[in-house]
């Protein structure tokens, strides 16, 4: 079985355990998503989140915002503690996920990035506790 059936079978486990129903087109998304990170050493970007949207600001394209909101939802969902270290909460890097999922939506005109950032948080606490199974979906406010 490949990396990818893996994940799609793990988090089809996940939604049935949960009750948690995504539409098919995120669920494929996700499974794309955590495939292509797992040999990624990245996961604290550099530069920083802040300075990274100020730059995609400056020079925004569809490509780089989706990395970067793809890194928003995989860093919120595995690492959700990481803000509070550095007096920032989670919704802080959320926001930023979701904005730049509507603003690579508002470039590539695809829906599909309008559905990512509409289903930011519910997906965000689904992937924490697909990850996390002990911790579940207690640590994050809808």
């Amino acid at each position: 079985m490949n990396i990818e059936d893996q994940f799609r079978s793990h988090l089809e486990q996940h939604c049935a355990a949960t009750g948690f129903s995504p539409p098919d087109l995120l669920l494929d998304y996700l499974v794309l998503l955590l495939s292509s990170r797992l040999h990624r050493t990245d996961l604290i970007p550099e530069p920083s989140f802040a300075e990274r949207w100020l730059i995609l600001q400056q020079r925004p394209t569809t490509p780089a915002l989706v990395d970067y909101a793809d890194t928003c939802l995989f860093f919120t969902s595995l690492l959700p503690e990481y803000g509070r270290r550095r007096g920032l909460s989670i919704d802080y890097y959320s926001t930023l996920g979701i904005s730049a999922y509507y603003s690579a939506a508002d470039l590539a005109r695809e829906n599909c990035y309008t559905q990512l950032a509409s289903w930011f948080y519910p997906l965000q606490k689904f992937l924490n506790s697909a990850i996390t199974p002990d911790q579940r979906l207690e640590l994050f406010k809808l």
